[in-house]
């Protein structure tokens, strides 16, 4: 990552950044209009997978204001997504993305309903 978006974080970011992506990554597109905002997951191989945002340089490089959030502190995989992919909301059941607009899915729904009939 070029040094003047290392020194920008540093500056700029005053915590670590949790929940923050897309406000942070907002803010350094203005400070830095040649960046690209990237919205998607990010797999951390200690929580797993999360959606997250970050920026992308010119020549492609991950340039990611929040990666101290994560125990992996960026070292894990981003997987970019397109804005119609991306997930309406979380299964209170499974914790899985749910990208229909419904509230769970319909296999969680089902048995959590059997489980208040038994």
């Amino acid at each position: 990552m070029e040094e003047k978006y290392t020194q920008w974080i540093k500056e700029n970011i005053k915590d670590d950044g949790y929940g923050k992506c897309h406000e942070y990554c907002g803010k350094m597109k203005k400070a830095f209009p040649e960046l690209e905002i990237k919205k998607g997951f990010y797999y951390d191989f200690q929580w797993g997978e999360r959606m997250h945002g970050w920026l992308v340089d010119p020549e492609g490089n991950i340039v990611d204001p929040t990666k101290n959030q994560f125990p992996s502190r960026g070292n894990g995989k981003y997987v970019e997504i397109e804005d119609e992919e991306l997930p309406t909301g979380m299964c209170p059941n499974c914790g899985e993305f749910i990208f229909d607009g419904k509230y769970t899915h319909k296999e969680c729904y089902d048995a959590y309903v059997a489980s208040l009939m038994s």
